[in-house]
């Protein structure tokens, strides 16, 4: 999980090396199937779009925002005609 600030940036920019996942378990069957990344974005705070400051300020809600995509096979065919680091992005649809 990260926590992102309102403006889509690290809420703590000093962890953020521990902003990763590592998958030790796939198998050479599994590297041969469709699989996907997939990001499932939450929203906590207010229920008001604009939070503005009406209403208690210690009620905050988690609900869903978006989801994003990416599917594996493209990340390791681009890695492998590279052979460098690459960032990949996912457009996240609300």
């Amino acid at each position: 999980m990260v926590r992102l600030n309102k403006n889509g940036g690290p809420r703590n920019p000093e962890k953020i090396d521990r902003m990763c996942a590592l998958f030790t378990d796939l198998s050479s069957k599994d590297m041969k199937r469709d699989l996907y990344i997939v990001a499932h974005v939450i929203r906590i705070g207010r229920m008001l779009l604009n939070d503005s400051k009406k209403g208690p300020p210690h009620l905050h809600y988690r609900r869903p925002y978006g989801c994003a995509v990416l599917s594996i096979v493209d990340v390791l065919q681009s890695l492998s005609e590279i052979k460098e680091e690459k960032d990949f992005v996912l457009k996240v649809y609300t």
